[in-house]
């Protein structure tokens, strides 16, 4: 989704003051680095199931009853990046005048709009080297922890995720927020 995109997105009496993407690296990894030995933890004791299984002749039952968890092991040891990696190619953040939009998505585009003038409460999440995500209202209690691709990961409210100068955007959305109120305050 390049600029060409955006231009679909933004409407005639509109202007943007930013746009951009996740930086891909931290999109993919954003979250805690506990859930990658958990997932390895968690492959390794179905591949040794499934071998055990396998080696002492087992029904085929039991042999089929590790599959699916084979499978979810795949899932949270690399599948989940992949997914992670392709979503982060697939999005696009844009600020203008009067709102934000988010158009996400791994197979199927998501669009979120949000009129700047009813913008919830946001949220800077920033780290050391100035990336960082901006929440848009209350996020979940385990998005940080889980990261990527868990279920219940994704944030309660809409976010952009892994930004680069995420402290100069928020400002902006701030600002933008503020300008975007100012003729309903004097009515």
């Amino acid at each position: 989704m390049a600029i060409e995109s955006v231009r679909t997105i933004v409407r005639p009496d509109e202007r943007v003051l930013w746009s951009g993407s996740p930086e891909p690296r931290a999109y993919v990894f954003r979250g805690s680095w506990v859930t990658i030995p958990f997932s390895i933890l968690w492959a390794a004791f179905v591949v040794f199931w499934e071998v055990s299984v396998i080696a002492n002749g087992a029904s085929p039952l039991f042999v089929l009853w590790g599959v699916p968890f084979l499978l979810i092991g795949a899932y949270i040891t690399v599948g989940r990046f992949i997914l992670a990696r392709r979503e982060a190619a697939r999005t696009e953040y844009i600020v203008t005048d009067r709102r934000i939009v988010i158009r996400t998505g791994a197979f199927s585009t998501r669009t979120i709009e949000m009129p700047l003038a009813n913008l919830p409460s946001t949220e800077l999440d920033e780290r050391r080297d100035g990336l960082g995500s901006i929440s848009f209202g209350p996020t979940g209690p385990y998005r940080s922890f889980l990261g990527p691709g868990w279920p219940g990961a994704r944030s309660l409210s809409p976010a952009f995720e892994a930004i680069p100068n995420a402290r100069r955007v928020f400002e902006l959305i701030n600002d933008a927020r503020a300008q975007a109120l100012a003729p309903s305050a004097s009515k």
